[in-house]
């Protein structure tokens, strides 16, 4: 390499080559496994729960709402959402997608309204926006378990409903 010092004095800056993204991304890793730990407390045996409704009503809260269940064979997605009975907001808020992946022991939030926003897919490619949703999901669960929101398998369970 031309015009560069010769190499015992030349010391080569690997900070320079590092993708200027890395200190985000980990941070969103983090932050999955953080929100996999949290909803393990929130729904401990959510392996284990069928496709129905299951809702935590702890006195005077908002009933909080797990439904729309899938399991997998390394994955669990659900839907999570308060029950507004209030006509002078959405019915459901927040009402998010989120997918818990068992094996890599992450959690995500996969598309969702959020207070304040539009119901939006997640563009999964982005770390900005991936880390508002889950940032938003770390607060929101962590806030649930305080006031004392929990799923068993003996909470209140509704069939699910089928379309034809």
């Amino acid at each position: 390499m031309a015009g560069l010092p010769p190499h015992s004095n030349f010391m080569h800056d690997t900070t320079l080559l590092r993708p200027k993204t890395s200190g985000r991304f980990n941070s969103l890793m983090e932050l999955y496994e953080n929100n996999y730990m949290l909803i393990r407390l929130l729904a401990p045996e959510l392996r284990q729960y069928q496709s129905s409704t299951y809702v935590s009503r702890p006195d005077g809260l908002l009933p909080l709402e797990l439904s729309d269940i899938v399991h997998n064979r390394y994955t669990t997605t659900f839907k999570l959402t308060y029950l507004f009975s209030s006509s002078s907001r959405h019915e459901r808020e927040p009402d998010l997608m989120i997918r818990l992946y068992h094996d890599a022991r992450t959690c995500e939030v996969m598309s969702g309204l959020i207070p304040a926003a539009r119901n939006e897919k997640r563009r999964t490619r982005d770390l900005s926006d991936g880390y508002r949703l889950n940032r938003f999901l770390h607060k929101w669960i962590s806030y649930c378990l305080r006031q004392g929101h929990g799923f068993s398998l003996v909470s209140e369970k509704t069939p699910a409903l089928v379309e034809s």
